[in-house]
């Protein structure tokens, strides 16, 4: 690749920074991921769907070698099924689909570094009624190495910001 104000020949070898999107399973996450699709589209970039997975210390190793089960097995079936109810039978063709394991929030900033965006919803499976943003969603975007957009999810109840509370 040329500069053409410097005459100087760039050995960029890394992929072309690509529309990330985190994927929990929620409905959130796959309100994320058709904003991703979008974005991706617009600005001629690719497109990865991500789903990251933590290790729980505990009798799963044990399950992992008598069963052929594994957590990374549950999470890639996750991100397919998201996929699957994000686009159906329409999915990109500047899709890829990247499953990791560490600590989400930790992980997504890590992986954000040559993104040219990180794409969540405003809150996954867990956390407390009360918050309008989840944990990852909140640690991404003061940490991120690349600008975050947070999707909300309009059919979460109505929270009272002042008190903290959902709305009746």
């Amino acid at each position: 690749m040329s500069d053409a104000h410097t005459g100087l020949v760039s050995s960029k070898t890394s992929p072309a920074p690509a529309i990330l999107v985190g994927i929990d399973g929620s409905e959130s996450s796959v309100k994320a991921l058709r904003h991703g699709r979008r974005l991706s589209e617009a600005l001629g970039t690719g497109l990865e769907a991500i789903a990251v997975w933590q290790k729980a210390h505990s009798m799963y190793d044990f399950y992992q070698s008598e069963s052929g089960w594994t957590p990374e097995k549950d999470v890639e079936k996750l991100l397919d099924d998201a996929v699957t109810a994000a686009f159906g039978d329409d999915r990109p063709a500047n899709l890829t689909l990247t499953v990791l394991q560490g600590v989400p929030a930790r992980t997504l900033i890590r992986y954000s570094a040559d993104a040219e965006m990180l794409v969540l919803g405003s809150r996954g499976h867990g956390g407390f009624t009360g918050l309008l943003i989840g944990s990852v969603s909140s640690a991404c975007v003061a940490h991120a190495s690349c600008p975050v957009l947070i999707v909300p999810n309009k059919n979460q109840p109505e929270i009272d910001v002042e008190r903290g509370t959902t709305v009746s």
